[in-house]
């Protein structure tokens, strides 16, 4: 079960020390370790597993392991085996996982014959429970066969999701090469890896099942194009499964994808009425023989563990935990992952490889949309409180004293809305004081927050909240809004007082302790549509409501000494909305036309007239604003506007384009991620596509080197000047709202990047804060 380790092979890979060989294959080999330098004799052990030292690894080889990583490191489950770290950039590419001491389900099988109908349902009800958990997250197995389920004392284990897609597109496959095991693959792999679905799961469960119930597989056959001829045409042979089982086993393989029964379904079809096989005990109700060689590995493993000298030689080696999202960490005891079998029997080696003569030839992969976070800052659930008459500070004298004075970080990055954070939010240092992940959930609905030193400054539907960015605890709130006033916004940070778009009115509070210091009404029927800050001044532009809408006027407003009006003027662009960017002494409005004013009087500079240009999500870099639409990125110049030019032709920009101080531009489409040089539009590289429609693009930041990109489930990073789309982190899983696999809009979720930490928050009302990838 478990053999020495090779002759010359180094003990140490990453942070574990190698005790002995679990499986091995044409590509790489999988081990039992377990924490260098650790003591215990036979605890925190995982199964470590890693390519051959000897094959080229090219860089996009790399790129799919690091996404192979993520999809394992987003699925939380009993169900199935936990990653515990990983690393696609060394010399040897590693991940370890849990490590289950027990059988693969082809070896119990092989050896123990096959299994009851009762443990067949038992059984089958927690790999459907794995299922659903993945495809949760939107990740999909893609290769559930016999060797890549393992027996665990608690129950069954579902290892190797999505693995073999590291291998597609590399010197490694060979196109017509299907890697995946014959016989437990889905009409739709028959037809090509990209038509895969949650419900291809469910046909590949199906088919292990029958294989769990009779001993063979319901598509076996000696000649590999009878088994993909009788694959396609639903001729499975069921005849040795139990009557009513077999009911249940030909619903998962109809042919027709849509009528499958989904995961969840299929647990209920198979244990009716029950939730669990697992008794008050803890344990599995496996048979006598199974329980035989669950004990027989168990053994094996304490036996090698013993026996293995822990290695003093080399300290432990910081790792990377993309399940965590976190930075590197020294190694700790870990939670047990699956082994994917041994050469006896089917074990299922983790790359998913056969030998090319029993292999079908469709390349499988997982599909990764982000999973859920799990934030134990201990920031509020509840951070809504009640509103009083005034203020309601909530955090301790000492809590309160750390919010001084600092710097504020807009959501835009800057009053032009380049999207670009700077090199200082790179910078660990400059992350608050005792920051550790947290979640809260402020009350009322939409917040969008900034942040200020220590604070998260949010505004929402009714009030300002301010949380402490470093724990996600309620510092202070206002009470609510007058009913039909319009939503609170945060309009700048300056020092120790908040600036806000509250109740009808511009207020000034103090950072600390939410205490009024001014406030300004705005004018008897308008409302403000959009603001920015640059320096000591607030520029805001208002509309009529009413039967004036669509009037409006912009203001400069000088924010500190006597906070007096600079300048105000009328704006006649019939547009409801507006947006406003700065730079260069000028500012820019955009509605339906394109507005330029001179920041110092308001005097008018220039414009395009309304309807001539679209412009939705504008960024105004230097003396360029861009202006992003469904046929590229049009470049006005903003001291002469008729003079334009387009980049990223073809491109249909979903979101708000990033700049970065150097040129670069970052944009995205809902399934594509470019970059661009500002200068001429030369492409730079571009992402990937969404894999199977399942993952969207999203809105991208730019932080030091990096660009990060917010989709609907999670962040991911990417190295800003690389040669080719480059990830350089794992992805940032996080206790996204909504229902688990509905991705949220990009384009309606707030980030915050400050040292290694991001600050999100959403449209109900969550904020959330964890380790940038």
């Amino acid at each position: 079960m478990i053999e020495p380790l090779p002759a010359g092979r180094a003990r140490l890979i990453g942070p574990y020390q190698l005790l002995g060989l679990l499986g091995a294959g044409g590509m790489g080999e999988v081990y039992l370790a377990r924490p260098a330098g650790a003591p215990e004799t036979h605890g925190g052990l995982v199964a470590l597993k890693t390519v051959r030292a000897d094959l080229d690894l090219d860089d996009g080889f790399r790129i799919r392991f690091r996404r192979e990583i993520d999809a394992a490191g987003a699925v939380r489950s009993p169900h199935t085996a936990a990653l515990v770290g990983g690393d696609a950039n060394g010399r040897l590419p590693w991940l370890a996982t849990e490590y289950v001491p027990g059988p693969s389900l082809a070896e119990a099988v092989t050896r123990g014959g096959p299994m009851p109908e009762p443990v067949v349902r038992e059984m089958g009800a927690g790999l459907a429970r794995a299922l659903a958990d993945m495809h949760a997250v939107r990740v999909l197995h893609r290769d559930l066969k016999p060797g890549n389920v393992l027996l665990g004392a608690d129950g069954p284990k579902v290892i190797d999701f999505g693995i073999a897609q590291a291998f597609d597109a590399t010197q490694l496959t060979r196109t017509g090469v299907v890697v995946g095991s014959p016989g437990y693959i889905s009409p739709e792999h028959v037809n090509g890896s990209r038509s895969l679905v949650p419900a291809s799961d469910v046909f590949c469960l199906g088919a292990v099942l029958a294989f769990a119930a009779t001993g063979r597989g319901p598509f076996d056959d000696s000649d590999m194009a009878a088994v993909v001829f009788r694959i396609s045409q639903g001729e499975a042979e069921l005849s040795g499964v139990p009557t009513q089982l077999r009911a249940v086993i030909e619903a998962c393989l109809r042919s027709d994808a849509e009528a499958r029964p989904t995961p969840q379904q299929l647990a209920d079809m198979l244990l009716p009425g029950e939730r669990s096989g697992v008794s008050a005990a803890g344990s599995f109700p496996w048979t006598e023989a199974i329980r035989g060689q669950l004990a027989a590995h168990a053994a094996g493993a304490r036996a090698v563990a013993e026996a293995a000298v822990p290695s003093v030689a080399a300290p432990p080696v910081p790792f990377h935990a993309p399940h965590l999202g976190g930075p590197a960490l020294a190694p700790t005891p870990v939670v047990p992952v699956s082994v994917p079998g041994d050469r006896q029997g089917n074990r299922g080696l983790w790359i998913g490889l056969v030998a090319a003569a029993a292999v079908v030839g469709v390349v499988l992969g997982a599909v990764l949309l982000p999973g859920l976070f799990s934030g134990d800052g201990g920031g509020d659930d509840n951070a809504g409180g009640t509103g009083g008459g005034t203020a309601n500070p909530t955090a301790s004298a000492s809590d309160t004293a750390r919010a001084k004075a600092g710097p504020a970080v807009i959501p835009g990055a800057d009053a032009g809305h380049t999207g670009d954070f700077g090199t200082a939010a790179a910078d660990v240092s400059t992350k608050p004081a005792g920051w550790k992940a947290w979640k809260a959930k402020i009350a009322d609905g939409p917040v969008e927050c900034v942040l200020a030193d220590a604070s998260l400054v949010c505004g929402g539907p009714q009030r300002i909240t301010v949380l402490d960015a470093a724990n996600g605890k309620q510092r202070w709130q206002t009470p609510p809004g007058t009913a039909g006033t319009a939503p609170a916004s945060v309009a700048a940070v300056i020092g120790t007082t908040v600036y806000a778009f509250e109740d009808g009115a511009l207020m000034a509070r103090g950072l600390t302790d939410g205490a009024e210091k001014w406030r300004e009404p705005l004018p008897d029927g308008t409302r403000v549509a959009d603001s920015v800050q640059s320096g000591g001044v607030l520029y805001y532009a208002t509309k009529a409501t009413g039967s004036g809408a669509g009037a409006g006027r912009i203001v400069a407003h000088e924010l500190t000494g006597q906070h007096p009006r600079k300048w105000d003027s009328p704006w006649d662009d019939p547009a409801a909305e507006a947006e406003l960017s700065f730079a260069d002494g000028r500012l820019v409005a955009v509605g339906d036309g394109v507005t330029v004013l001179k920041s110092a009087d308001g005097a008018r500079l220039g414009g395009i007239g309304a309807g001539d240009i679209t412009c939705r999500t504008p960024v105004l870099k230097g003396k360029e604003l861009l202006c992003a639409g469904s046929n590229g990125l049009t470049v006005v110049d903003a001291a002469a506007p008729q003079n334009r030019r387009t980049i990223a032709d073809g491109v249909d920009i979903a979101y708000r384009p990033a700049v970065s101080r150097d040129g670069k531009v970052v944009v995205s489409s809902r399934q594509r991620v470019y970059v661009i040089k500002l200068a001429d539009g030369g492409l730079i590289w571009e992402g990937d596509d969404a894999s199977e429609g399942l993952e969207t693009q999203g809105a991208p930041i730019v932080v030091g080197d990096k660009v990060f990109v917010v989709d609907g489930y999670g962040v991911g990073a990417y190295r800003l000047a690389a040669a080719k789309e480059e990830n350089v982190g794992s992805k940032m899983y996080t206790g996204w709202p909504g229902a688990p696999g509905d991705p949220l809009d990009p384009a309606h979720i707030s980030l915050v990047a400050q040292g290694d930490a991001l600050f999100l928050s959403f449209s109900d009302g969550t904020a959330l804060s964890g380790n940038a990838p």
